[in-house]
């Protein structure tokens, strides 16, 4: 049975909608592009399943086809723009060697109202010392970024690490601070 170029491209609308960016968005996505060229809303699927599996270089390939193919791209334009700024974010996390500098670079962020980059850097600090203070540090750019679900796993995280009953006190009590009642 042969599905249509309109079934498929419900199909992935369906799929992006539901934020599945598996193996099958990206068959379903590649059979439209076989069906229509020139389809950019395949293509930016595409790149985001490409970004979402950290082939970074491909998914740029894939949004610059889609500037070639309509110039005024606006989802293009900013899905560039932002892999380019974090590409930029990366290799400047790099410069940070102590978890001292990331902490102090990563609240400098935090007063810029730079949450996404100050995450990384709390990330980072947090890898190398997962301690509760690095912790609530990294929830609490999270939390300013939106990603609840982030700040839960962490939370998590860090309680299936601790053991003393004041340990545990202690991380609810940053986390209530961070307005997650349920830690």
């Amino acid at each position: 049975m042969k599905i249509s170029l309109k079934e498929l491209m419900d199909k992935a609308g369906q799929m992006a909608l539901a934020n599945e960016w598996g193996d099958k968005a990206y068959k379903i996505n590649n059979a439209i592009l076989k069906l229509d060229k020139d389809n950019c809303a395949a293509y930016t699927r595409l790149a985001k399943y490409y970004k979402l599996n950290n082939n970074i270089s491909e998914a740029k390939v894939i949004y610059l086809k889609v500037l070639e193919i309509d110039p005024e791209n606006r989802g293009a334009i900013n899905n560039l723009n932002d892999l380019d700024r974090d590409e930029k974010e990366n290799d400047e996390l790099d410069n940070y060697k102590t978890v001292g500098d990331l902490m102090k670079e990563g609240q400098k962020s935090m007063l810029k109202g730079k949450f996404r980059f100050a995450s990384k850097l709390f990330l980072k600090a947090f890898g190398m010392d997962p301690s509760i203070s690095y912790a609530v540090s990294l929830a609490e750019a999270y939390t300013k970024m939106g990603k609840a679900d982030e700040v839960m796993k962490l939370y998590n995280q860090i309680l299936s690490s601790t053991h003393t009953e004041t340990e545990i006190l202690n991380l609810n009590k940053h986390f209530s601070m961070l307005g997650f009642n349920e830690a």
